[in-house]
């Protein structure tokens, strides 16, 4: 059950008890990753699923199903003031504070129907030698954190970040095209029983979602990165890329199928508020038997890149 208060609780059964039973269900099939398929036999089993398997409050509210006018309704049921006009993200906050939730650091906004989410508007950023900024989900807020020192530090940091932000909204279906560049380039290769397929994407970013989309529906897979110093790393290139390398494992419903590696180029956006976007992207697949977690030095795309950036 997702750590919150009773009010916050009470606030979310209220919310889900306003989707009629099909979005109530995909909802439940999105948060479980469709572990519970066929067991779930009521409304209400449905809601417990939700709130037992999402890792927080906010995370349920920020879903691209739970509408503005949900939201909107629901306050207005409480009798909460709002002062209209209102994005999401503003409706969020207010049920946040209605709820009495702490702030909880956000390296990202999810998008929604009104507006783009901002790749690195919640993301670090570089005040001085000492310190960074980190925007909390309240954007008049700047929380200030120290930093190790040394810009690698923040590179993987970022990294780290930017992996878990990624995949998320991939294995949620969530449309991913506005973070990357208009010119972006897109490679995946997938490994199967012998059988090399690669595919090309160039110049744009909804053929590339909807490449990764398909491959994600088509397979019913989800993307499980490793999260450890061997599997994710960050790199800053000479041109000042952010290079991101990441491997993981893919999982179809109860079985492990195989394992990924990608790596991403990112680049700041000067006419976007200079958020961070994809510039391109690597992305292998192998379908195989998987003995041992992956790491970055089993691939020769990403070692290769590793051993590029050291020299």
């Amino acid at each position: 059950m997702i750590s919150t208060n009773a009010k916050a609780t009470h606030g979310l059964q209220e919310i889900l008890s306003k989707f009629d039973d099909a979005d109530l269900h995909i909802l439940t099939t999105t948060v479980t990753q469709g572990l519970l398929k066929n067991k779930i036999k009521s409304r209400q089993e449905a809601i417990n699923a939700i709130l037992q398997y999402s890792p927080d409050a906010q995370s349920i509210l920020k879903r691209k199903i739970v509408t503005k006018e949900i939201l909107f309704s629901y306050l207005h049921e409480q009798n909460v003031p709002v002062q209209l006009p209102l994005k999401k993200t503003d409706l969020i906050e207010k049920i946040a504070e209605y709820w009495k939730l702490e702030k909880s650091l956000q390296f990202l906004t999810y998008s929604d129907s009104d507006q783009s989410s901002n790749f690195s508007s919640n993301s670090s950023k570089e005040k001085n030698d000492s310190e960074l900024l980190i925007v909390s989900n309240d954007s008049s807020e700047v929380n200030t954190v120290e930093k190790n020192g040394t810009q690698e530090s923040n590179v993987e940091e970022l990294a780290n970040q930017f992996v878990k932000w990624f995949y998320s909204m991939v294995n949620e279906k969530e449309d991913i095209s506005e973070h990357f560049y208009p010119d972006a380039k897109c490679k995946i290769t997938w490994f199967d029983q012998g059988i090399e397929t690669t595919k090309n994407v160039e110049n744009n970013p909804k053929d590339i979602d909807e490449v990764l989309r398909y491959l994600k529906l088509q397979n019913d897979m989800y993307f499980n990165p490793n999260f450890s110093k061997k599997a994710i790393q960050g790199r800053m290139d000479p041109h000042g890329l952010v290079m991101v390398l990441v491997c993981g494992t893919l999982h179809s419903k109860d079985n492990c199928i195989g394992v990924f590696e990608q790596v991403f180029a990112l680049a700041r956006d000067p006419f976007c508020d200079n958020n961070w976007k994809i510039k391109n992207t690597e992305l292998n697949l192998r379908i195989k038997i998987v003995n041992a977690l992956p790491s970055l030095s089993d691939s020769e795309l990403t070692n290769n890149v590793l051993c590029r950036l050291a020299k």
